[in-house]
């Protein structure tokens, strides 16, 4: 750990542009990176006993995994004060605010997002990796309408078989047997956190509201819900598959990734490769040691030369060009601050946006096809009881042939296979009197508390979209630019839903 040893600061590696959230123990910025001119995400954690575990915890989770749809980690920048944990930056925003400004998504659409989040979480589960706060907040799109699971600072090393004891993660998507304060296994609880996600997208609001915590609490213990007569069938039922309340019973994440709805997402897991020597060139032009370079890749440092290559790296596979010197030219960094802090790292702009013809739904409480009766809290095998508009369907269903999308990994950038757990070793020894679950005493600092209010779509014009309106205006009158003329395309719903 060389590198973190000399405490630089992170001004004299990145260009802090504004904060994109906060959270209980850090504040994520949003910066550019000075040497490749790259935007990133910075998680900056204040050093503390209590958090040293929960940090250690979300680095070396974040070292581990390699898959599209779960946040990138490029470099820990150690200082006196502060861990800052540099990931990729995503700029489409997180589901939460998407679907509270847009409404819930059409079932084809929220199909293949949840297909992408089931399979970052089936690489997670067969690592035996726990999320433990799986949420929309927690999901974020890109610019191409992908999704990545981020925070990771609740996540713990979970063998089969081994039962949690610790609450932690959000309430409103607490597992029942976390309700009633029981041993429970991670991965069930993961899943039914899924359920929660997957009825959020699709509906617009939480299967299990109250006018109070215990209301809520009950509601969740007893699985009653109400299902939306615009919901499928096929959903339906993988809704309240998901959805069970005793865990022996509640599907695996391979289940639920079988079943007809969900649209399976093929991942490529290529082997680990060597270097990329034509990005190692590039990072020389710009300054950098090559020796030094492949050293910290091969011993997976995640330091600032390997953070360059890590950076410089995505940038190439997004396919955007790159000199082998520093441009003198400034670039454009762009991204306008929000008026007000955001609760959450998005951008005020959104992709797919919904289209004006389609009803929304997040408002309307229409009366359900069926509501999911109340069942015996008894936690230890009996049987529960399935809502009565739509018999119980097995999740094992044949495999069907659809058009599968292909993503590749980020491929390791390292020649031989090493474990990431020494960034912080030497300047941080974990206390004697802590636990040892990694995670435990750590808070969501990507994104804001989950809480019972049921999101509803926006009734006005959005701030940002006020002031791109303002600023064309503007140009129109000083520099005699036309403005373009404000008609709507109608658009024609593919989708049949229910009045």
């Amino acid at each position: 750990m060389a590198s973190n040893s000399k405490k630089k600061d992170v001004g004299s590696q990145y260009e802090v542009l504004f904060t994109l959230g906060h959270g209980s123990f850090g504040t994520v910025k949003l910066a550019c990176h000075l040497k490749t001119k790259a935007l990133v995400a910075i998680k900056m954690v204040e050093l503390s006993k209590k958090n040293i575990r929960g940090i250690r915890a979300e680095i070396t989770t974040l070292e581990k995994l390699q898959h599209p749809n779960i946040i990138c980690l490029f470099q820990v920048l150690v200082t006196s004060k502060h861990i800052n944990i540099v990931t990729e930056y995503i700029p489409g925003g997180n589901l939460f605010d998407i679907i509270k400004e847009d409404g819930p998504m059409h079932e084809e659409e929220a199909s293949r997002i949840f297909g992408q989040v089931v399979s970052a979480l089936k690489y997670c589960h067969n690592q035996d990796i726990v999320h433990q706060d799986i949420k929309a907040q927690n999901i974020l799109r890109d610019e191409d309408g992908n999704v990545k699971i981020i925070d990771f600072g609740l996540a713990i090393r979970c063998r089969s078989g081994r039962l949690l004891k610790r609450q932690c993660g959000t309430k409103s998507c607490f597992a029942p047997e976390l309700v009633l304060q029981e041993p429970y296994d991670g991965k069930k609880a993961d899943v039914w956190s899924l359920g929660v996600l997957l009825y959020f997208i699709t509906t617009g609001y939480y299967p299990f509201r109250g006018s109070t915590m215990k209301e809520m609490e009950e509601k969740i213990a007893t699985g009653t819900y109400d299902i939306p007569t615009h919901i499928s069938g096929q959903l339906e039922n993988l809704i309240h598959q998901i959805l069970t309340v005793p865990p022996e019973m509640r599907p695996s994440i391979e289940d639920i990734e079988k079943h007809p709805w969900v649209k399976k997402t093929e991942v490529n897991n290529p082997t680990v490769t060597d270097p990329d020597y034509n990005i190692i060139e590039m990072l020389c032009g710009m300054g950098f040691d090559a020796n030094e370079i492949l050293e910290s890749l091969q011993r997976k440092k995640y330091n600032e030369s390997m953070g360059a290559y890590l950076i410089l790296k995505a940038q190439v596979d997004k396919g955007l060009e790159h000199t082998s010197t520093i441009s003198a030219k400034p670039v454009d960094r762009c991204p306008t601050p929000p008026p007000s802090p955001p609760a959450h790292p998005s951008i005020s702009s959104r992709l797919l946006k919904r289209r004006a013809s389609e009803p929304n739904f997040s408002l309307l409480h229409i009366q359900p096809s069926g509501e999911h009766r109340p069942v015996s809290l008894a936690l230890s095998g009996h049987k529960v009881a399935r809502s009565v508009s739509m018999p119980p369907i097995s999740l094992h269903y044949p495999e069907k042939k659809t058009n599968s999308s292909s993503f590749a990994l980020h491929s390791g950038a390292v020649a031989a296979p090493s474990v990431g757990n020494s960034i912080l070793e030497d300047e941080l020894p974990v206390p004697p009197d802590q636990e040892c679950d990694m995670g435990a005493c750590f808070g969501s600092t990507y994104t804001k508390q989950c809480d019972m209010k049921t999101p509803s779509p926006p009734q006005k014009m959005s701030r940002f979209k006020r002031m791109c309106k303002r600023i064309r205006a503007c140009l129109s009158q000083l520099c005699c630019i036309p403005r373009a003329p404000n008609t709507k395309k109608k658009h024609t719903s593919s989708n049949k839903i229910a009045p």
